[in-house]
């Protein structure tokens, strides 16, 4: 009975490892099909997947993935511009070594060229470097996804003059950025406009010498090694901070225009920045489109100018569009004056040691200028041609000044005036005119079936939403219920904290009129609204925010972050650490992945004593540690990088109120 046992597990097991096998390569005349998520090759050593990648419900990509990060991360993808329906479509490698994307119906969508009369005994392998290889007699390689990049450079991969990446969206829709060689032969990133194509690092304004680069080199070619340094044939070069073997890191373009090195770390399967193009995100050219103007509150956003509205809410980097045709005429117009802001590039001539009337004279009796920036401290005039490349920065230089024409009849407000500032109200995307998923568009034959699923989609959403608000609010009414009879013999000190824990309402907006004494003593403002103080009826002090727009970069959860950071600390971001060459957004950055490592390292049963150095020197100690890297953990989850990893702010009202179960004694940890 035993031998016959043996002999089953043993046949068993070789089933099991020819199944493997099967999807370590790929035989010629064999196939990987979108319906089977078991159809996909993998790297020996398990580090990358090849398959197809889902973007929505009804339209797939054949692409491939880092396999061991939290989230997939793909690094390369067959013709993203065309996705194949999610039923019906495969991809097939042949005898020759050709390999073909099919659609639904047969349609080619992707093929990569291949055509050996000799191709001998043809297979496709994903390596353990990420490349996606079809090899033929001897070994010989036919093809590699390696000279075809699309927004991603893996180590040891090559970009060369033929090559180039370009910047694309999570559903994997080109940008309009792209990094590759120039006509110098030098690496550069480009904004491709519908008109124009411009290099925006490295500084074109600079020489090649200042760039430290060399042209025309007899060979173009650069690559990020395996140890994090990047060396181009141009003698560009830069290196992770990182630095050092054994990590797995990617360099992406990503659809904000800028060059980013990241590195994977093992443990959590989550990616951090280890170099990038540009720490201040909105020196990109081109970031927020035309007539738009790139603001840090403090992360970058974009905001419009004066006498401007948003092309697409959905996507603000596609810039603005006048309200209304400005005239030719002088009479007609006049100019909107904006501080600390300039407009990069497109500049139609330079006058220096000028007066501001006269700067203002020459623009506006020149039908092609749309506005001039002028520096008073040095009088020189830079009239513009196009209003591209904005953004407001107060170490712009001495006291730089944007003046933009604009119809004589329109009134300037100035809460409508763009400007940086770093715990101010947000600039942000109207969410709810985008839709959720990005739906492919497929023959007449399947016009009917997607009206009909588009409709059980909305009406499924519809439900969903309903269903969840409505567990929301019982869940609420019991954890209002508990935390009433748990608080009532709360310390006197702990005043601060019951309010946090008791008292999460919808307010009115009356209520809120009448708190603020009709929005009378102003607090601070910026482009999208302005912050009040206000007093509640039970005589609680409260700041409130008045939006500009109601679809405000569920825009509060960093700032929130940021808040409760200070909090726990006593003291404001800015003087946390005393650096004036560093935006608040790097400072905060860094002590955000302070506390996430520290974090961690407590959770390995480390020394614990940085909480108290951390916390609040006012409260003299007197403070539950739990409690605090609770409130700490919080922090940094609403400061993470990718916004999509951050909480909502129903999520963080629920580990406010769930926060006194970590300790037995509750205690306030901050001091505001």
């Amino acid at each position: 009975m035993d031998a016959c046992s043996a002999c089953i597990l043993l046949l068993t097991l070789i089933h099991v490892l020819s199944i493997v096998s099967a999807h370590d390569f790929l035989s010629a005349g064999s196939s990987l099909s979108v319906e089977h998520s078991s159809d996909v090759l993998h790297s020996a050593d398990g580090t990358f997947a090849c398959g197809f990648y889902s973007i929505s419900p009804n339209a797939s990509t054949f692409s491939i993935w880092f396999s061991r990060s939290s989230e997939r991360t793909i690094v390369w993808s067959a013709n993203p511009l065309h996705p194949v329906y999610t039923w019906g479509s495969k991809v097939k490698l042949d005898v020759d070594g050709s390999m073909v994307l099919k659609d639904y119906n047969g349609q080619i969508v992707w093929s990569n060229n291949v055509s050996a009369s000799d191709a001998g005994h043809v297979q496709a392998q994903l390596l353990g470097n990420g490349n996606l290889i079809v090899k033929g007699k001897g070994g010989a390689i036919l093809w590699q996804s390696f000279d075809s990049p699309t927004d991603t450079l893996l180590p040891t991969q090559r970009i060369t003059a033929p090559t180039k990446l370009v910047s694309t969206n999570r559903l994997l829709v080109p940008g309009h950025y792209s990094f590759h060689f120039d006509d110098q032969y030098l690496l550069s990133l480009f904004d491709d406009e519908k008109d124009i194509s411009f290099i925006y690092w490295p500084n074109p304004s600079r020489t090649i010498w200042e760039k430290l680069r060399v042209p025309f080199n007899s060979t173009t070619s650069g690559a990020v090694d395996t140890w994090g340094h990047f060396l181009g044939s141009d003698n560009a070069t830069f290196t992770a901070a990182d630095w050092g073997p054994g990590i797995k890191r990617r360099l992406t373009l990503d659809y904000d225009g800028n060059l980013r090195l990241y590195s994977l770390d093992k443990a959590e399967g989550t990616w951090s920045v280890t170099w990038m193009a540009f720490p201040q995100r909105c020196k990109v050219r081109g970031l927020c489109g035309k007539n738009g103007i790139c603001v840090y509150t403090p992360v970058p956003a974009c905001a419009c100018a004066p006498g401007f509205v948003v092309i697409d809410p959905s996507n603000r980097s596609k810039g603005c569009r006048p309200k209304t045709n400005i005239s030719c005429d002088a009479q007609k117009v006049k100019f909107a004056k904006l501080p600390h802001t300039d407009f990069f590039g497109y500049d139609m001539t330079v006058h220096h040691f000028v007066s501001l009337d006269f700067c203002t004279k020459k623009c506006l009796h020149d039908c092609n200028c749309k506005g001039f920036a002028y520096w008073e401290g040095t009088g020189d005039c830079y009239p513009k041609s196009v209003l591209l490349g904005g953004v407001t920065l107060h170490n712009l230089g001495s006291t730089g000044t944007m003046y933009i024409k604009i119809p004589k009849g329109l009134e300037v407000l100035e809460a409508s005036i763009p400007q940086s500032q770093p715990f101010g109200p947000k600039y942000g995307p109207d969410c709810s005119t985008t839709n959720k998923y990005f739906i492919a568009d497929f023959l007449d034959t399947l016009k009917r079936d997607q009206s009909e699923s588009k409709y059980l989609y909305f009406y499924g959403f519809l439900s969903a939403i309903f269903l969840a608000e409505l567990m929301f609010v019982v869940l609420g009414w019991f954890i209002l219920r508990r935390e009433r009879r748990e608080l009532r013999g709360v310390w006197p000190a702990e005043a601060g904290y019951e309010m946090i824990t008791n008292h999460f309402r919808r307010y009115t907006y009356r209520e809120l009129v009448s708190a603020t004494k009709k929005f009378k003593d102003e607090l601070g403002r910026g482009a999208s609204g302005i912050v009040y103080k206000g007093v509640l009826k039970d005589n609680r002090a409260v700041a409130v925010k008045k939006l500009v727009e109601i679809n405000q970069a569920k825009v509060d959860v960093y700032s929130f972050g940021v808040v409760l950071l200070e909090l726990l600390n006593g003291a404001r971001a800015s003087d946390m650490e005393n650096n004036e060459d560093e935006e608040v957004e790097m400072v905060l950055g860094r002590i955000s992945r302070m506390v996430k490592e520290k974090l961690k390292l407590d959770g390995n049963g480390s020394e614990q004593s940085w909480i108290a150095d951390f916390v609040d020197a006012r409260l003299n100690g007197q403070f539950d540690n739990l409690q605090a890297r609770t409130m700490m953990r919080l922090a940094v989850s609403c400061m993470e990088e990718d916004r999509d990893r951050r909480p909502t702010m129903e999520n963080v009202a629920q580990m406010l109120v769930s926060v006194d179960d970590v300790s037995s004694a509750n205690v306030t940890v901050g001091v505001a």
